[in-house]
């Protein structure tokens, strides 16, 4: 092994499996979740906030009330979760679902326009349908690691 890549890696955390991948990945997504809708919510709700945040922060916390509260939910139930429940099943079952909301959510803020007031543009419907597709195939590739060899060998009950 090349030594000199050792100090690189030692600084670098790479996950060592597909599920912890995942687990990875739900983390810092719920995290996020939490972190744009409490900035949001407070933009929105905060008018002296507002005026005082540069325009570039403003930018990344759109300040829709209905859109933080998704994200204040997803974000916080998804910690939650994440946090209690450390098995694969349920990291991957917490992807699943969150995947499957998230892509419908861009596909619906795509087909209509402002559905249920959360004003989604279309930075907000690409990542949507950047969010919700990709956790949908970390599922998909963290389950494939679980999945048990097919026997190739036919035993006979003959004796």
């Amino acid at each position: 092994m090349d030594t000199r890549l050792a100090p690189a890696r030692a600084r670098l955390y790479l996950p060592r499996s597909r599920g912890e991948l995942l687990s990875m990945y739900l983390w810092l997504t719920m995290a996020a979740l939490l972190l744009q809708g409490v900035g949001a919510l407070t933009l929105a709700l905060r008018p002296d906030v507002a005026a005082a945040t540069p325009a570039v922060l403003a930018a990344l916390f759109s300040a829709n009330p209905p859109h933080a509260w998704i994200h204040i939910s997803w974000g916080t139930l998804g910690l939650l979760i994440l946090a209690t429940h450390p098995a694969a099943l349920r990291r991957q079952q917490l992807g699943l679902v969150f995947g499957i909301f998230y892509s419908l959510l861009g596909f619906l803020g795509v087909a209509l326009h402002d559905p249920f007031g959360l004003r989604l543009g279309i930075v907000e419907n690409a990542i949507h349908l950047t969010i919700g597709p990709l956790t949908l195939l970390l599922v998909i590739i963290a389950k494939s690691e679980f999945r048990a060899p097919v026997s190739t060998t036919i035993e006979s009950s003959v004796p």
